[in-house]
């Protein structure tokens, strides 16, 4: 599953490319880890790339590290899986076994070495939240829907995870050609060049306990097949968002739970129960 989360798209641009020393006499490039578990699922993604002065242009394949040893593996000693390099997507790293499934509740330890003459030794460690399940929803799969402001706006609540730091409600639009949702920010009818999410997390940071929440009708954005999902989030995910919102994308002195490196390696567990609905004007 790609890292296809808006808010996370944007962390990674400010990431690799307003490293907090860029502008220094002294600055030394490090190496950016942009990667997540989710529960259930193979490995899918871990970008490994360098960062960049912010005066210097940011060339994505340029920056992307190749060759590397990338390990994750298990704290028991029954997990271990060696990624192996995409040269079609600059930086990342996948598993080929779609049999090594990563489990709730086991934490696993990601080692990453590059190769001389800059050889640098990055790792991390992150536990996969328990697994949970939606419990009621005013809204249900297969239910078609008026978008409607003025209506009453609709409510989810969910089942207790382990582990976790923080609940992630999330919205995708299945429908690639889905007609966008009018609304009155100029941006979102006018700009053509408005990048369209493929998912949007309208909740960062819901306290571990809170175990509901509402879907304002402002985070629809389009019309057609929608999918509502929420997600039980580790510490390492949550804590890198969460400081992203709070300092409005400035990195100076964030927690990047990493040795070695800057950016983030967490893990997540999707709720059994998730749904889609078809939105109509």
């Amino acid at each position: 599953m790609k890292l296809n989360l808006l808010i996370l798209s944007v962390a990674t641009f400010f990431l690799v490319s307003c490293e907090e020393s860029s502008l220094n006499a002294d600055y030394q490039k490090e190496v950016v880890v942009n990667g997540y578990l989710e529960e259930g699922r193979s490995i899918d993604t871990i970008k490994v790339q360098w960062t960049s002065q912010l005066d210097k242009e940011y060339i994505v394949a340029n920056q992307a590290i190749v060759g590397a040893t990338v390990i994750v593996k298990s704290s028991d000693g029954n997990f271990i899986d060696t990624l192996v390099y995409d040269p079609t997507n600059p930086g990342r790293y996948y598993s080929t076994d779609s049999n090594k499934k990563i489990k709730a509740n086991q934490t696993y330890e990601l080692y990453i070495k590059t190769l001389a003459p800059d050889i640098r030794i990055v790792t991390g460690i992150t536990t996969v939240p328990d697994t949970f399940s939606m419990a009621a929803s005013t809204l249900h799969g297969g239910d078609t829907v008026q978008y409607n402001t003025l209506a009453p706006v609709n409510s989810f609540t969910w089942t207790n995870s382990n582990n976790q730091a923080t609940y992630l409600p999330t919205v995708t639009s299945l429908d690639i050609n889905a007609a966008m949702i009018p609304k009155f920010f100029i941006r979102d009818t006018l700009n053509k060049n408005f990048r369209r999410p493929e998912k949007i997390g309208y909740r960062i940071g819901l306290p571990k306990e809170q175990q509901h929440t509402e879907l304002p009708w402002i985070f629809l954005n389009y019309f057609g097949n929608t999918r509502f999902d929420v997600y039980a989030v580790d510490f390492n995910y949550s804590d890198f968002l969460n400081q992203i919102v709070a300092q409005g994308g400035e990195l100076k002195e964030t927690r990047y739970n990493l040795k070695g490196g800057i950016g983030v390696f967490g893990s997540q567990t999707k709720a059994k129960g998730g749904f889609t609905i078809y939105l109509k004007p």
